[in-house]
């Protein structure tokens, strides 16, 4: 089929348009919301600006292709390969892009919001100052992804990859990252407040300078993690891993570390105030002053070694 006659077959109510190729086609600025395009092949085509809105591109092909300032809107993608595409500006609000691939497409400024990216592979892509708010990304593969100053209010991130992703300065306030893999994730400056980590491995992360205020972080592993400067007021570290990490100044005021490892980590300017540190591991730690260990071992912490 000619892509330039698919204005005017759609002007003609025509909305069915599956397995058809549009290889390199240029339909900038077209509206062809509510057709069905699934299984087509719009590899390289130009798309920018184009209303799709409320379409089927189920197992359709993307790859390279612009989309500029497109509207995706309750598009259903399911299954999509948009490998390397230009979704710069984009609003994909509401839809379902569950187990599409997405290697390396550029998201800047995209509307991702209350979309449905489960098991969504996000390897290497670019989502600085993205809008992924209530977002579903269960299981999805974030692995060395650009999320720079984007907004994750209230997204699902359980048991995401995100190992190497670059989260700086990212809202991520109430996201649900359970069991998450964030192994020398960026994340420093972010906004974790009330973020659920349960079990989340966080090992060799740069949380420096992070709110993590009424964090839960039981069962955390955070081996080598940086948190100098953050702050954890009100956290939850109930027997979380913190051996080899840095706490330089960081805020534990009214924290549980209850049963937490402490062992080999530098906690120079730690503000222990209020909190429960009852089993708490302090084995060859630095930065503690006498006062503090004293403290520290009238309030059930243990392994303290005095000078």
């Amino acid at each position: 089929m000619n892509p330039n006659d698919i204005p005017q077959d759609y002007a003609a109510m025509e909305r069915e348009f599956q397995n058809l190729s549009f290889s390199e086609a240029s339909l900038s600025g077209v509206d062809l919301s509510g057709t069905d395009f699934s299984h087509a092949n719009f590899n390289g085509a130009d798309l920018s600006k184009v209303n799709l809105s409320g379409s089927k591109l189920v197992w359709a092909d993307l790859n390279r292709a612009n989309l500029n300032q497109a509207n995706l809107s309750w598009v259903n993608l399911f299954h999509a390969s948009l490998l390397w595409a230009n979704l710069n500006e984009a609003t994909l609000s509401g839809a379902n892009l569950s187990s599409a691939r997405l290697n390396h497409a550029n998201l800047k400024f995209v509307k991702l919001i209350e979309t449905n990216l489960t098991e969504v592979d996000l390897q290497g892509a670019v989502l600085t100052h993205a809008d992924l708010t209530r977002a579903n990304l269960f299981k999805a593969i974030l692995k060395e992804t650009d999320l720079t100053d984007a907004n994750l209010d209230d997204a699902i991130l359980r048991e995401s990859n995100c190992e190497g992703a670059i989260l700086r300065a990212a809202c991520l306030r109430r996201v649900d990252l359970e069991k998450a893999q964030l192994q020398e994730t960026i994340l420093n400056e972010a906004d974790l407040t009330k973020a659920d980590l349960i079990g989340a491995d966080l090992s060799h992360a740069d949380l420096t300078n992070a709110i993590l205020v009424e964090v839960s972080l039981e069962l955390a592993s955070l081996l080598n993690t940086d948190l100098s400067g953050s702050n954890l007021e009100q956290a939850s570290l109930f027997n979380a891993n913190l051996e080899g990490a840095v706490l330089k100044r960081a805020n534990l005021r009214n924290t549980d570390l209850r049963h937490t490892n402490f062992k080999n980590t530098y906690l120079e300017g730690v503000d222990f105030s209020g909190s429960r540190v009852k089993g708490a591991l302090f084995n060859d730690v630095v930065g503690l002053t006498e006062q503090q260990k004293q403290w520290l071992k009238e309030n059930g912490a243990l392994n303290i070694c005095y000078l």
